[in-house]
């Protein structure tokens, strides 16, 4: 599929300057060594991930590698068909505070699969088009303001994309993120586009279902669809007959990875076990990130990397803000000397504890780590 989609982009895209970004979520690897031969008869750049990191961070990691001022979103199990790309752009660029635009999506028999889509009051989704539901209208060619569009194909201008936060790690492993963000884009003044006459071929869920069963795809879904009636529960409920207004969310200070530190300021690099994710250890992590931000240059190190509106998204939940800061794998750290390394963990009693630690830094990093465990046992 991933070649075919590869080669749909080279035969089909237009008239613009382009680069492709292939993320591979850690494939096996007799598949990894298909996919790079396939980006190399391409000119696609590939990014390998060790472990799956599912649909939403993948596209974080593509989107902040990317070069362009804007990107495309795109499934591997999309085709591409000719012209497809001109409309998209045409959109963007001219209708009313655009902040997304997707293509009308059909079935590999040509039926139509969506026209983009809105949220009930119930938190559930209505895609129109979807199983013969009504869509006369919303199909009709032309730009129709919509809730959200489906990520398989999706416009966006880069930094609307970092400052929005990305993907939230929060619908993590899937479901609902895409959703969640154009609902972002609506809070932050900004309307999601369905470009309706403009097709792309999705054969739909043909990874997921190779991934998941029935039954634990249906509880991936249930599960975050109570996280997003959380959220926007509250807004889409009274919005239709009230003057419902969006959650505020503070637009991400996306910065760049910039590895070499601040004059003065001393590196520190900071470990937790697994993947960087919404958990305690994790957020004494952040914390401690937080606090020291003006004093040393932070390194997160994981079992594998992530995307940086990953971490922002996980600080800004937890209040916490951060300066610049790089991410690396375990297995790629260099240090020297002068630089402080802290491995932390949370035990059962909840408490934040340095595995072990060494460098100038330590001492401060105890210290931080004490102050919000003393918090903890008071709440």
């Amino acid at each position: 599929m991933t070649q075919e989609c590869l080669a749909s982009i080279r035969t089909h895209t237009s008239g613009v300057a382009y680069e492709i970004i292939v993320v591979d979520n850690g494939s096996r690897p007799e598949e990894k060594s298909i996919i790079r031969h396939a980006c190399d008869v391409h000119g696609a750049r590939l990014i390998e991930l060790n472990q799956n990191l599912f649909f939403g961070e993948a596209n974080n990691i593509g989107v902040e590698a990317a070069q362009g001022d804007t990107v495309l979103l795109l499934n591997n199990d999309v085709l591409v068909t000719p012209d497809y790309i001109a409309p998209l752009f045409r959109a963007l660029q001219i209708a009313h505070r655009a902040g997304a635009v997707g293509a009308e999506l059909r079935y590999p028999g040509g039926q139509l699969q969506e026209a983009g889509g809105y949220v009930r009051q119930d938190g559930w989704t209505i895609r129109h088009g979807l199983a013969r539901s009504p869509a006369s209208i919303l199909s009709e060619p032309g730009l129709h303001i919509v809730d959200y569009c489906s990520a398989a194909c999706l416009l966006m201008r880069r930094d609307v994309f970092l400052a929005a936060g990305g993907f939230d790690p929060l619908f993590d492993p899937g479901y609902f993120e895409d959703v969640d963000l154009m609902l972002r884009l609506r809070a932050m003044g900004l309307f999601t586009y369905c470009c309706a006459g403009n097709a792309v071929i999705h054969r739909e869920s043909a990874t997921s279902k190779t991934i998941w069963s029935n039954p634990r795809r249906a509880a991936i879904i249930h599960r975050n669809h109570r996280k997003f009636v959380e959220r926007w529960g509250k807004f889409v409920a009274e919005r239709v007959f009230g003057h419902a207004t969006p959650p505020h969310f503070e637009k991400i200070n996306w910065i760049a990875q910039n590895e070499v530190p601040a004059t003065g300021a001393q590196r520190l690099f900071l470990r937790g076990a697994g993947l960087i994710g919404r958990n305690r250890t994790w957020r004494s992590i952040v914390t401690v990130a937080s606090a020291l931000r003006d004093k040393a240059h932070v390194s997160f190190v994981a079992d594998e990397v992530c995307s940086r509106s990953r971490i922002y998204a996980i600080a800004s939940a937890w209040g916490q803000e951060l300066g610049g800061f790089s991410v690396t794998r375990a297995s790629d750290v260099t240090r020297t000397a002068d630089d402080t390394s802290v491995v932390i963990h949370c035990d059962g009693d909840r408490s934040a504890k340095i595995v072990s630690a060494d460098g100038p830094l330590r001492n401060q990093v105890k210290k931080i780590l004490d102050e919000m465990n003393s918090q903890s046992a008071r709440r």
